[in-house]
């Protein structure tokens, strides 16, 4: 699009008005295809030499932090822009390059063709370039700072705190006012919807199920929360009596299921828990023996605890605009955020004097700073844990 605009100014406009300004310069064509091929070779070079970069980085942190944290890295804003930068600018010069003409053309080819050097182009051409070259430099710092561990911690825990503040089921529908204004059911669940496919569910299409269960004046209950495995046959949801239920409408459900092959951190912030619990356990593992990269990960598993500590768990009970219970979705308790964060690390860690000790320290803190009574009694279970592993070590 670029290459398209500045071609037409210059074949609209000219180029005489570029001859005021100092820091511009006009071309001969010679002289402009050289440059142009030139620069277009040497980007199209440093964007191959750039990819085998980004994936070298992405080998050897998969292979020292974990294979679910490839795309943390593929979503990575700064290695997106470079590669774009050094692409664009390639196929920038390659576009401005064919239009460039000279003005000696054989007789036999019976053509009347007049000298065209877009210096515009051209100018825009060198921009580019220097912009590439600012984009080389800083792709170099960005490399080995994006693979540090800090920074993939650091980049887990903002993932984290986002997922905190939008919970699942929170962005289901609009959450009951009290938990004990329930409303009572007009029937029982009756209706079964039963997975076609096998694999993760990745999210909840809640517009889709709240407007179903709207139009039939119905009631789902999820049987699955995203981040679970799906077996085809498997119930998935079940609905309230309906006159007429067919298989048309369990097709309209499992519309709202999206299932995949992987998980994925859109609705499932346990995913982005495990991924924090796999850096820590691979830096206790014996090949690797490093304990100070498990007490980073304990660090943020902590800020994590913090944080839960002070919100509400959403509802279960979700409603539609109007104040009518639509949708029933699975519970998610501290006693699973506990599980994840806390009891898949401690096999682990008690094998490690020092990140035991780490670990008690770090849950303590959070005890003190917590003002959640049931949340405070399930993280002293690991703690009573760790302890009763110390004490028979002496």
């Amino acid at each position: 699009m670029l290459s398209q605009i500045t071609i037409w100014t210059d074949r609209t406009v000219g180029n005489a008005w570029l001859q005021e300004y100092w820091f511009t310069s006009m071309n001969q064509p010679d002289g402009a295809r050289a440059l142009l091929a030139t620069v277009a070779g040497s980007m199209i070079t440093v964007a191959g030499v750039t990819f085998s970069l980004t994936i070298l980085a992405v080998s050897h942190a998969t292979s020292h932090f974990g294979p679910r944290l490839l795309d943390n890295f593929m979503r990575d804003r700064g290695n997106q822009i470079t590669l774009g930068t050094f692409v664009a600018t390639f196929l920038y010069c390659l576009l401005v390059l064919r239009v460039v003409r000279g003005g000696a053309v054989p007789e036999s080819w019976d053509l009347s063709v007049e000298a065209f050097v877009p210096q515009l182009s051209l100018f825009v051409s060198l921009v580019l370039t220097i912009a590439s070259v600012g984009e080389l430099i800083y792709f170099i710092h960005h490399v080995p700072d994006s693979i540090h561990i800090s920074t993939v911690l650091r980049r887990l825990s903002v993932d984290m705190s986002e997922k905190f503040e939008e919970l699942y089921p929170e962005t289901v529908g609009q959450a009951l006012a009290e938990e004990r204004d329930v409303p009572r059911l007009s029937s029982d669940f009756l209706h079964a919807v039963r997975s076609d496919v096998t694999g993760y569910l990745q999210g909840i299409d809640d517009d889709e199920l709240i407007q179903f269960a709207k139009t039939n004046q119905a009631v789902v209950r999820l049987s699955k929360r995203p981040g679970d495995f799906v077996f085809r046959s498997e119930i998935i949801a079940e609905v309230t009596r309906m006159p007429e239920w067919s298989e048309e409408h369990a097709k309209k459900i499992r519309r709202g299921f999206t299932i995949g092959y992987s998980r994925t951190p859109t609705q499932d912030v346990f995913f982005i828990l495990n991924e924090f619990v796999e850096v820590a356990t691979r830096a206790l593992s014996p090949g690797v023996n490093d304990p100070f990269t498990a007490m980073q990960c304990i660090d943020w598993l902590s800020d994590g605890l913090v944080q839960l500590s002070q919100r509400q768990l959403p509802t279960r009970y979700r409603m539609d605009e109007q104040g009518e219970l639509r949708i029933i979705t699975t519970d998610v308790t501290r006693a699973d955020f506990v599980h994840s964060m806390l009891w898949q690390l401690v096999p682990y860690v008690r094998n490690d004097r020092n990140a035991s000790l780490y670990f008690i320290a770090s849950l303590k803190r959070v005890i003190e700073i917590s003002r959640c009574k049931k949340l405070n009694e399930l993280i002293e279970g690991p703690i009573r844990d760790l302890e009763k592993a110390l004490e028979d070590e002496n």
